[in-house]
């Protein structure tokens, strides 16, 4: 399995934590984030052409969002639906590692099924960072439907280097299939900075690609737009609370609103 460590943008371990220190967020958060690009860019290196990067992470990595994620989330591809050798990613994860600077340690993966391999429990240590952990999860339940994206990410830790990512209005589709079947905040913010940079021209597409997305959802097709709907009014109860934290610079619930809302009834299928 081949190593993928990027170039480095700092020297000494003195510098790394410096970095870390320096970012906004906090320190606790900076290296949760340091350890989410070095994984990606081994992932990306053990797997080529083989993982589409999507969620915060891509949010954060590419789109330039100011939105921390705690996992490293990709849809397997090339081939569609196939899926990886749990062990082989648990050692692709553990190469991730740099000396003592780093060292991921993961545990057993809480799913290894058909449908997704997710490792929730990545442990990550260091000399000189403090422990935290993250969680890499792939997804084979679904084929990438447009064509994935060559995204250079990297900083501020890493020179630039190449990712696959999902598109906008990809990652938008699957936002929609999630607002339907869970509860979280969070999601609402994304949704609407995932809209906010697709013109509502693009609607159509998004519509199209939803189709396809919400397959997967058992319930019922009549009554989709209203659970949407019934989970962004309940988000309304907590969403200024808890959103900030992840996703400083998030619209207020009032503004994600008025930006999501207007276009459900196009976006639903």
């Amino acid at each position: 399995m081949t190593g993928r460590h990027p170039q480095r943008k700092w020297g000494s371990d003195r510098q790394l934590t410096e970095l870390l220190e320096s970012l906004p967020g906090g320190v606790g958060v900076a290296t949760r984030d340091f350890a989410l690009v070095t994984l990606a860019a081994q992932l990306s290196g053990s797997f080529p052409g083989q993982l589409v990067f999507k969620g915060g992470f891509v949010l954060r990595h590419v789109h330039g969002i100011h939105r921390f994620s705690k996992d490293v989330d990709a849809t397997k591809t090339d081939p569609a639906r196939h899926k990886l050798d749990s062990d082989e990613v648990a050692e692709a994860i553990r190469q991730a590692s740099i000396h003592n600077v780093v060292r991921f340690i993961p545990e057993e993966p809480a799913t290894n099924s058909a449908r997704s391999l997710d490792f929730d429990d990545v442990a990550v240590r260091g000399e000189s960072i403090p422990d935290t952990t993250v969680q890499v999860e792939v997804s084979y339940r679904e084929a990438v439907l447009d064509a994935p994206e060559l995204a250079r990410v990297g900083a501020p830790f890493y020179e630039e280097f190449e990712v696959l990512t999902m598109t906008v209005p990809e990652m938008a589709a699957e936002k929609l299939r999630t607002l339907a079947q869970r509860l979280r905040p969070t999601d609402l913010a994304d949704q609407a900075a995932l809209l906010q940079r697709t013109p509502e021209k693009d609607d159509g597409h998004i519509a199209e690609l939803a189709v396809a997305k919400f397959e997967l959802v058992k319930a019922g097709r009549a009554n989709r737009i209203d659970r949407i709907h019934a989970h962004l009014e309940e988000m309304g109860e907590t969403y200024d609370i808890v959103v900030p934290e992840l996703f400083p610079n998030a619209p207020s619930y009032r503004e994600a609103m008025g930006i999501v809302a207007p276009r459900l009834r196009n976006l639903v299928p």
